[in-house]
């Protein structure tokens, strides 16, 4: 994406936010492990300064969410910097089965240390703490209602469902508080507030739609101009321009207006809920640092 403009910056701080971020500092300190989720497909920008800032020393994991609709390539590059930076992480689709042997193994050191200083002490076996972070619609309820075998926590594909801390009884060895998505109160630039609008983590009408998706359609346009041909039929979009684009979109669904004209506007709104919800191919927004 090209540099930003440089605009007033993007403010969206909701209420129950700022509530749950004052009163994360006691759960994190009788936490035994945080569990921070990220979307796999723009792990930096979906990724919140204010919550790492908060750790300090606890025992940390990053998962990288949304496997299924990320660049594999891509994510094994971010796996592979972050790996570099010192920062335990692993990757993968949190409803299967696979991210709970994955939690487990990253997990064993952090229950081995715990288990030996309650037999120090003459305690019996406390379950596991694990406190799990992240903003808006990556995933924390559907990893925590993987990890419980039910629907112990509110899921969906929107912003903002979760709104107050929960602690989650998963099995004798684990418990779960399942935090409300945490938003920066500001983001450093506009490219990093589209991005998570992109991925949902933003409510949409917080930015125009028509910018949104156009910056979007940009994004796509520059890292997989042949992305769109699986569902709208266009083999390569390198030199269309915006509006043909939308117009092929618009006849090839259907979103035909008043007057048989093509429905431009329900052809961008189209576009960033088909990859959303990943009916696009495995598209990254993001890629690693060098």
């Amino acid at each position: 994406m090209n540099e930003p403009k440089q605009r007033q910056n993007i403010h969206y701080f909701p209420g129950h936010m700022a509530k749950a971020f004052a009163s994360l500092t006691p759960y994190l300190k009788s936490s035994d492990l945080v569990v921070e989720i990220a979307d796999a497909r723009a792990p930096s920008a979906s990724r919140n300064p204010m919550l790492l800032s908060l750790l300090g020393e606890k025992p940390h994991l990053l998962v990288l969410s949304k496997l299924d609709r990320a660049d594999p390539k891509e994510t094994e590059s971010w796996l592979s910097y972050y790996r570099k930076q010192g920062e335990n992480a692993l990757a993968g689709d949190l409803k299967h089965e696979k991210i709970i042997r994955q939690l487990l193994q990253c997990a064993s050191p952090i229950i081995t240390k715990k288990r030996a200083k309650e037999q120090k002490i003459g305690m019996k076996p406390q379950p596991l703490r694990l406190l799990v972070l992240g903003i808006p619609n990556v995933g924390k309820s559907t990893f925590i209602n993987n990890l419980a075998g039910r629907n112990a926590a509110k899921a969906a594909n929107r912003p903002g469902v979760t709104r107050a801390e929960q602690w989650v009884k998963v099995s004798q060895d684990f418990v779960l508080l399942d935090t409300p998505g945490i938003l920066p109160m500001n983001y450093p630039s506009e490219e990093q507030a589209i991005l998570l609008a992109c991925l949902g983590s933003i409510k949409e009408e917080v930015l125009p739609l028509d910018a949104l998706a156009d910056s979007l359609l940009s994004l796509l346009r520059s890292r997989y101009p042949s992305c769109l041909a699986s569902r709208y039929g266009i083999s390569d979009m390198t030199s269309w321009s915006d509006e043909t684009v939308y117009d092929g979109i618009a006849k090839r669904m259907g979103y035909i207006g008043i007057g048989g004209n093509s429905d431009t506007s329900k052809a961008r709104s189209g576009l960033l809920k088909d990859f959303q919800d990943g009916l696009l191919g495995r598209l990254s927004l993001e890629g690693a640092p060098c």
